[in-house]
């Protein structure tokens, strides 16, 4: 065989085919019997140029290579990948080039081309390519995403997830950019830190919203929801970042200061003569604060729900899909006889709240409360008249404070409020030092 015909392996070159794009296939070149021969691989190979390797013709493998590699396991392993794919190909070819040369052969580029092709090709359905993220703002979008898309569910329920809480990974992401353009800095996962979250504190300690300060658990909020999305990017392989999971990357909280109504208070409010629209938002609360729940429970309360021969409201939770079984109150009953034993009409949550500000404030609910809270990094003392703090969310602790108060023992209460563990439960309870004084005052071990 002629010198010109002997074959090495130094002779496949792997180079970028679009080198000046910002993604490119990556292309095999070789010169067989004085003509020039080109593959492609094909585009599940494709690569960002940036992660090549114009010396070694090979993508970056490590972190030491190019700085995006670091923490981002799932492109370690893509790029990984690509290149076992360069010397799949590479080796195919010599294979093929050796067969020919062993029958005395020598192949043409147009055979090559052809058997590469037959040797290399595809069985069955491609994987799914797997997404890149230059940064972790990225990857928020891609988890509300992918929740919008029901890939993601309630981990307790496996229901979806609620446009409430979608709204809560928005604002957090908005903040999230806020802060990121306020520091001139680009969120990548391997800064989310604990140096990073006592940062953030101190950013939002700074800052103000449209209602004022950020108070302790509205941070807490945000970084909870950090904490979340950075487990599942961990858990996916799209960062090896640890650091939310250790304990200096702690969740902000404070014992919320959030009211409940009395017996008393609930009367007062029942009694009031009220025109029809007025009197619907009034008695859907009330149901919500005889029976436990919650407003989006409500709303979809019909009457196939009610039992008038049994006295019970049986229906599975919209938020936690448990089923609760609660017998009517003698108010509940009345509500329901005045509109035919369907639920009264709903109006929105904001709706709602406005009007039951009103209507408690009419009822005579305005006594003045105090307390302290943490906002904007310092604690300062707060002042309201207590019809300024009821919403919707105001019935299902006041179901739960006034049972306990009538002494119906916490897993009564729980079992119809649905909640799983009591100390979720005992957050509901708002007694007063002075309530629980007088609740306990006749036990005999105060005798």
């Amino acid at each position: 065989m002629n010198n010109k015909n002997i074959f090495t392996r130094s002779q496949i070159k792997f180079s970028l085919k679009n080198a000046t794009e910002e993604f490119s296939l990556i292309r095999l070149r070789m010169t067989v019997n004085g003509v020039r021969f080109s593959y492609c691989l094909p585009a599940d190979y494709k690569i960002k140029t940036d992660y090549w390797d114009k010396d070694a013709k090979r993508a970056f493998e490590t972190a030491k290579q190019h700085k995006d590699l670091k923490g981002n396991p799932r492109l370690v392993v893509s790029l990984q990948n690509i290149n076992r794919e360069i010397e799949k190909t590479a080796s195919a070819l010599i294979d093929i080039i050796e067969t020919y040369r062993s029958q005395n052969i020598t192949p043409t580029a147009s055979i090559l081309q052809n058997e590469l092709r037959k040797q290399l090709k595809y069985k069955g359905k491609q994987e799914e390519e797997k997404p890149f993220f230059p940064d972790f703002m990225s990857y928020i979008d891609y988890y509300i995403d992918l929740c919008k898309q029901g890939k993601i569910l309630n981990i307790d329920s496996s229901t979806r997830i609620s446009d409430g809480t979608l709204a809560t990974y928005k604002s957090t992401k908005n903040i999230l950019k806020k802060y990121a353009t306020a520091r001139n800095v680009v969120l990548s996962f391997d800064s989310i830190t604990g140096e990073f979250r006592k940062d953030f504190i101190n950013f939002l300690y700074e800052t103000k919203h449209n209602k004022g300060e950020y108070k302790a658990n509205s941070i807490g909020k945000f970084i909870k929801i950090i904490k979340v999305i950075m487990g599942h990017a961990l858990e996916n392989n799209f960062t090896t970042n640890k650091s939310s999971l250790k304990r200096d990357f702690r969740v902000l909280r404070e014992d919320a200061n959030t009211i409940y109504l009395s017996e008393k208070e609930l009367d007062a409010l029942y009694a009031l003569e009220l025109p029809p629209n007025q009197a619907e938002v009034r008695d859907c609360f009330l149901i919500a604060c005889d029976t436990g729940l919650r407003y989006s429970d409500i709303s979809a309360l019909s009457r196939r729900h009610i039992n008038m021969e049994t006295k019970m409201i049986t229906l599975i939770t919209y938020k936690t899909n448990t089923k609760v079984v609660i017998p009517m109150r003698k108010r509940v009953r009345e509500i329901l006889k005045k509109y035919n034993w369907r639920p009264p009409h709903t109006q929105s949550n904001q709706a709602t709240n406005r009007m039951l500000k009103k209507l408690c404030e009419q009822a005579g609910i305005t006594e003045l409360i105090s307390y302290t809270e943490m906002a904007g990094g310092t604690r300062k003392e707060c002042t309201f008249r207590k019809f300024e703090k009821v919403t919707t969310h105001t019935a299902r602790r006041s179901f739960a404070t006034n049972a306990f108060m009538q002494k119906l023992s916490p897993l009564s209460i729980m079992a119809m409020t649905g909640h799983k563990t009591e100390t979720s439960f005992m957050k509901y309870i708002r007694i007063s030092k002075e309530e629980n004084a007088q609740l306990i005052q006749d036990h005999k071990f105060f005798e």
